[in-house]
């Protein structure tokens, strides 16, 4: 019988816990104040969604091959990646938070400026990993995919595009493009990583990346209901956001529309992802 989706969830946190438990460096290793927030923020109770998309993958383009080596080093990087975004969307320039999953955030426990290391240094540590750990075709690939997505054409540009509206009313295109920037690449990229990790072929790529692109939509568009005052009691606005997120996960699950039963397991987390309660 096949693992609910939420074993499987957690088992995959699991999996990708211990990689990452791996190749972070120790705390008792100097810079060792830097290290422990390196470490603090990484476990700091994450559901690893973007690896774990990854995984999922990787194991829905080969699904009779269950050796993936390369999808588990992608994901520990893109892990890597996340979390150096979070620690770096915490700082007071930017969204000033001092809570995250309901702990302090790295600045408030470790000081602004070794925040801003810690996320210099994991940055920096999953194209190390990378570089390392994959053969040099696909570490290419992997460097290449997914730092198009995390700079100015992608993450940091959504975020640079966030700020710059910061309080002021814009369009929807407006928001949907910082979204797609700010969040939906990253999901992408791991989507179609996964994919290239495998060795499947150009259409599955396309396909997979265009899961990617879409469940990331919808997950931000959740994310600003709730992050709204009226979650509980949705106003008229996050009902038309809703219905949004709601369009981008039929879009996720019909681009899936080629791996047939393989993807069913991306498929309910497409579906997770829209319903989730945080």
């Amino acid at each position: 019988m096949a693992k609910s989706l939420k074993s499987y969830i957690e088992d995959s946190r699991s999996l990708i816990d211990k990689a990452l438990d791996k190749y972070l460096p120790e705390i008792d290793h100097e810079p060792k104040t830097i290290h422990r927030a390196i470490r603090y923020s990484v476990f700091s109770g994450g559901k690893r969604i973007r690896p774990i998309i990854v995984l999922e993958a990787c194991k829905t383009c080969m699904p009779r091959r269950h050796h993936f080596a390369d999808a588990l080093v992608i994901a520990s990087a893109i892990e890597m990646v996340h979390t150096y975004s979070l620690i770096h969307d915490d700082l007071p320039s930017m969204d000033d938070d001092d809570y995250r999953r309901g702990k302090p955030t790295v600045h408030k426990k470790f000081g602004e400026a070794n925040a801003i290391l810690a996320g210099d240094a994991l940055l920096t540590l999953a194209f190390n990993v990378i570089s390392k750990c994959l053969d040099a075709r696909t570490g290419f690939t992997a460097v290449k995919k997914l730092s198009e997505a995390i700079g100015t054409y992608g993450m940091v540009g959504g975020q640079a595009m966030d700020i710059s509206f910061k309080n002021k009313r814009i369009s929807a295109f407006t928001q949907k493009r910082i979204n797609n920037l700010k969040t939906a690449k990253l999901f992408e990229v791991s989507a179609k990583l996964g994919a290239i990790a495998a060795g499947t072929s150009d259409k599955k790529i396309r396909a997979m990346a265009e899961f990617g692109e879409s469940v990331g939509s919808a997950f931000q568009l959740v994310d600003d209901i709730m992050d709204s005052d009226n979650f509980s009691t949705p106003s008229l606005e996050a009902l038309k956001i809703r219905a949004l997120a709601g369009d981008a996960t039929i879009k996720a699950i019909s681009a899936l529309e080629v791996f047939g039963s393989d993807a069913d397991r991306l498929r309910e987390i497409a579906d997770f992802m829209l319903k989730r309660r945080i």
